[in-house]
């Protein structure tokens, strides 16, 4: 019945139910009769061009504007549009749904859960900050800066990051915090429009630097997508979201196409959403992401990924508990995995899952599978869900220097293309995880290309020491929590191939992987720039770690990149083989990190 349904099939009268642009009136109302009228699936609506406006139903309220739950057949097309949302609000909220598209439309927020400032001055015990009151509230309270807007009240809570005033993009080595101040303590208004911060700053950036000041995290999304199938979201534009732009969970085929998340250039801003563009967790069939720009994003432009769910206590032959909800629901098939070796091992289905409260007040989740376990799965070993994995298609997207962090983090044992992109991101530009020790972000990869994509400038504020919380060793970075012991270790992902990119890069590391199985650098090009002075910790044009069947071949370097050098641990010299012109000397890791 449903493949037969056309989307868009039937056209709404959007006027019959008041929803008109340009009043200033709240159309939160008016929406939300004509879509409790779209019971019939195969609807089409289209907003009239112009300007809507949203406010929270209550104060304090978490108010969704697009709720659209149990559609079926769906064409939303805001025409042009411009949703302008007030407080506390979740623009699109998409819930048991299929064969929806919504396209043409932008979104941004009055005041913005971030403030910006401009650098003034910074002096040993202090950094003065010019801030347009206007745009940006703010009220001096017991000798404190709190920041104001529509319905809330709030202090620096999160990051706050510096751009360069003539690029806008991240200023050059910095991080997270990068004044490394606490600006919820003292502060005092010095002149009107400047505030005073009182601290020890780590840096002393040039006056004119713009700094964006964080006031949450994760917030309010802006597109929740849960439990849907057949979703596309189609030549958006998001100024600014209270989270993640996109957040989609238990998904089947997702299409962004032309899913714009930007600074509003016309307002002067230098930041977009609070966290990352487009976060996917445990989505199955295709995810297709393409002809996607972001800047000023607050994380990566993409993160997709499952979930692993640490065994805290063996129950019985058959129930664990683990401390942490959404990993897998009953029905779902996961992988067992040991602690130890990391690699997937049995195959077992969930058959039922049980809140339960422990003793230090936090909730527990008693996991009862239908098989029985084996003996040796126990307290530590951890379980990936197997049923909610999706192939991912990345191309043709600008992944920029305009956001924190890094590009992209891929972990998914689907396969996965990335190709005819461009990159120039801050920190590394991919990331390819799994992790086990802190996000418990699965899982291990196993079929990704890598492909005719330009890799310019990045990691102009990746590791300068190879701390864990810096933005990446190399352009490409591969570091699974899995370590591995010696040069018998059997690698965590298999089968990555970076093949025909090129790579425009001031600085020497190309790659950094750990623990992976058929490896292969060939036929790219790799060209020496001057746009940043050099200052990466890895001085290794290759870092391999615990790798088998690598292979460096057919790569054309320009004579003034200065990599010449592959560094290795726990691999034996058949693991390597290098075929290029260029003459590399491998060395052992002088530090292990």
């Amino acid at each position: 019945m449903l493949a037969a349904l056309k989307i868009g099939a039937r056209t709404v009268d959007v006027a019959a139910y008041g929803v008109r642009p340009d009043t200033g009136e709240n159309m939160r109302p008016a929406i939300r009769r004509m879509l409790a009228a779209c019971t019939n699936g195969g609807e089409r609506i289209v907003l009239p061009a112009g300007r809507y406006a949203f406010w929270p139903d209550r104060h304090g309220d978490r108010t969704t504007a697009f709720a659209i739950k149990g559609a079926r057949g769906l064409m939303l097309d805001g025409n042009g549009a411009t949703l302008i949302f007030h407080g506390l609000m979740n623009p699109f909220n998409l819930i048991d749904s299929q064969q929806v598209e919504v396209r043409n439309l932008s979104i941004d927020w009055e005041r913005p859960f971030i403030t910006q400032g401009t650098v003034r001055s910074v002096a040993e015990g202090h950094v003065d900050l010019a801030i347009d009151r206007q745009r940006y509230p703010y009220v001096l309270e017991d000798g404190r800066a709190w920041f104001t807007g529509e319905d809330w009240k709030r202090g620096v809570d999160g990051y706050n990051l510096l751009y360069d005033a003539a690029t806008r993009e991240i200023l050059y080595k910095t991080r997270d915090n990068a004044l490394g101040m606490d600006f919820n303590k003292r502060a005092e208004e010095i002149a009107p429009g400047v505030i005073r911060f009182f601290g020890k700053p780590k840096i002393t950036p040039p006056p004119g630097t713009l700094i964006g000041l964080n006031h949450g995290r994760y917030i309010v999304t802006g597109f929740e997508v849960n439990r849907c199938a057949d979703v596309t979201l189609r030549n958006i534009t998001v100024y600014h979201a209270l989270s993640h732009g996109v957040l989609a969970s238990r998904t089947e085929n997702l299409t962004l196409d032309a899913f714009n998340i930007v600074a509003n250039e016309a307002k002067g801003r230098v930041f977009s959403a609070v966290a990352d563009g487009f976060h996917l967790v445990h989505c199955k069939g295709v995810v297709t992401v393409e002809n996607c720009a972001h800047t000023g994003l607050g994380d990566d432009f993409l993160n997709t990924h499952g979930r692993n769910c640490v065994v805290h206590k063996r129950i019985d032959e058959r129930t664990v508990l683990v401390d942490r909800a959404g990993c897998t629901e009953a029905g779902d098939e996961v992988w067992l995995l040991r602690k130890d070796e990391v690699r997937r091992r049995e195959v077992c289905r969930v058959a039922a899952i049980k809140q339960v409260r422990l003793e230090n007040k936090r909730w527990g989740y008693e996991t009862t599978f239908s098989e029985a376990l084996p003996a040796d799965f126990l307290e530590g070993d951890f379980f990936e869900n197997k049923t909610w994995n999706a192939r991912l298609i990345f191309r043709r997207n600008k992944v920029l220097r305009r956001h924190r962090a890094r590009g992209i983090l891929v972990t998914t044992p689907e396969s996965a293309v990335i190709e005819k992109n461009l990159f120039s991101t801050a920190g590394t530009a991919i990331l390819i995880e799994g992790d086990t020790d802190y996000w418990f972000e699965s899982g291990a990869i196993r079929d990704l290309v890598i492909r005719d994509n330009v890799f310019e400038n990045c990691l102009s504020s990746g590791s300068e020491t190879g701390g864990k919380w810096e933005w990446g060793e190399a352009v490409i970075t591969i570091t699974p929590s899995h370590q591995p012991d010696s040069a018998d270790s059997e690698p965590y992902h298999r089968n990555i191939r970076i093949e025909g990119n090129t790579f425009k890069t001031f600085d020497i590391p190309l790659v950094r992987a750990r623990s992976v199985r058929g490896l292969a650098f060939r036929d790219n090009r790799v060209e020496h720039t001057v746009a940043f002075a050099p200052f990466a910790w890895q001085k290794a044009a290759f870092w391999f770690d615990g790798c088998r069947e690598v292979t460096v071949a057919r790569n054309v370097y320009a004579d003034a990149y200065a990599g010449q050098t592959i560094w290795t641990q726990h691999m034996a010299e058949s693991d390597l083989k290098v075929t290029d012109s260029r003459v590399f000397t491998a060395l052992p890791c002088p530090v292990a990190k």
